[in-house]
């Protein structure tokens, strides 16, 4: 009676009367105050396990906006837990934010750094971020934990290989192919990350075993010819070539590799043949395009190359080579302000060759530039000196006289 009495003068807000509280009533104004306490506690409960239901039943409904101020109201009530952060993160990546993404995953992993799906997932954002190089952390960390985790080992060796650390994507291919021996995909990217690695006998183990599985693939020819190529085996390279150009006289790049093969010979005959070949075939068209006007200013015929050159650029404005041509083809026109600019663009594309520098000196030298000229052969120099100190490193002992080896 005396709980009921309390419930119905409080809520209607009638005055308690003057009299002095007993200690029963002190009894029933704090069990009053616990009943309500307890009530709101349970709502409270309710409310929140209701909108986390809410939130995860938006994000499996493609509402990810909406999803994500759910979960960022739940975050601020719960800012030590783990797994709504990472609910947050994967709200925020499927709106394509990675980097607030990323922040709330970072966040999971200072309350748990041992969880594989926050580490899991701020490697993705970052892959899907392409920010690669910072991929590789929380990646390899997934795999510290989980070694069979092919998902993070696929990733981790796409990270490595688009930044262009070929030799550890090599090791993370090798490890998928052991688990996926007939994933031609991974095959390719593993031969083509010991091609970029320098790793040419790796290679040529790998393909010879491949071409006994598969001895018709244009595919592995090719890569058959290109790691020849880099040990200066050209003869051998050619050779490969030729047989996958047998088995798939179609495939792009197929004829233009060839050419530019025959191009490195001197056979300038048989490397036009193949440059055309690879633009009737659709393939690599202005780079071919671009050799057969190289070919024909080699020829002699300027007049046949310049519109060759241009159509490439027009086509593919960083094709160094044909900047370089058109530079040469301008100076002999005395087109010198053309010149320049062909040069410098060819230049900008490959800033470690001296061939371009050298050209540009003879230009301004026609031009009366004298100190232009001084600088652009201090630059050729400085730069034979590098690849000569390069050459010095990596075949030991060639510059050095006999008497001191």
């Amino acid at each position: 009676m005396k709980a009921s009495w309390f419930l119905r003068e409080y809520f209607t807000c009638r005055p308690f009367g003057r009299r002095k509280p007993n200690g029963s009533y002190r009894r029933v104004l704090s069990l009053g105050a616990f009943v309500i306490f307890f009530h709101f506690s349970l709502c409270g409960q309710q409310v929140g396990k209701s909108l986390l239901e809410q939130a995860r039943q938006l994000t499996a409904e493609g509402h990810y906006q909406q999803a994500s101020s759910i979960y960022e109201k739940l975050a601020q009530q719960q800012p030590h837990s783990a797994e709504i952060l990472i609910d947050l993160g994967v709200s925020y990546a499927n709106e394509g934010r990675y980097s607030l993404a990323g922040a709330a995953y970072r966040r999971a992993i200072n309350i748990d750094p041992h969880s594989i799906p926050a580490w899991m997932n701020l490697g993705l954002a970052y892959f899907k971020a392409g920010n690669f190089s910072a991929a590789i952390t929380p990646l390899s960390k997934v795999l510290a934990y989980e070694a069979t985790n092919l998902q993070a080992r696929t990733l981790l060796a796409m990270s490595y290989y688009s930044v262009g650390s070929y030799g550890p994507a090599s090791r993370q291919f090798e490890a998928l192919l052991t688990a996926e021996p007939n994933n031609t995909t991974v095959q390719y990217l593993l031969a083509d990350s010991y091609l970029h690695s320098h790793q040419e006998k790796c290679l040529l183990d790998f393909l010879q075993k491949l071409l006994q599985s598969s001895p018709n693939s244009a595919t592995v020819h090719m890569l058959m010819g290109e790691a020849y190529d880099n040990l200066g085996r050209t003869s051998q390279a050619i050779e490969e070539f030729k047989a996958a150009e047998a088995e798939a006289p179609s495939m792009p790049l197929v004829h233009f590799g060839l050419g530019y093969f025959y191009w490195e010979q001197r056979l300038f005959t048989q490397a036009a043949a193949e440059f055309q070949r690879e633009i009737d075939s659709r393939g690599n068209q202005a780079v071919a395009m671009a050799y057969l006007g190289e070919i024909a200013l080699r020829g002699g015929n300027p007049e046949k190359a310049q519109p060759l050159l241009q159509e490439a650029l027009r086509q593919n404005p960083k094709i160094r080579i044909a900047h370089f041509d058109l530079g040469i083809i301008y100076t002999q026109k005395k087109k010198y302000a053309q010149a320049e600019e062909e040069l410098e663009r060819a230049i900008a594309l490959d800033p470690k060759r001296p061939d371009a520098f050298y050209r540009l000196a003879q230009v301004y030298r026609f031009e009366g530039k004298t100190q232009l000229e001084k600088d652009a052969l201090g630059k050729v120099a400085q730069l034979r000196e590098a690849e000569r100190a390069t050459l010095m490193e990596e075949i030991p002992g060639l510059f050095t006289p006999k008497d001191e080896r």
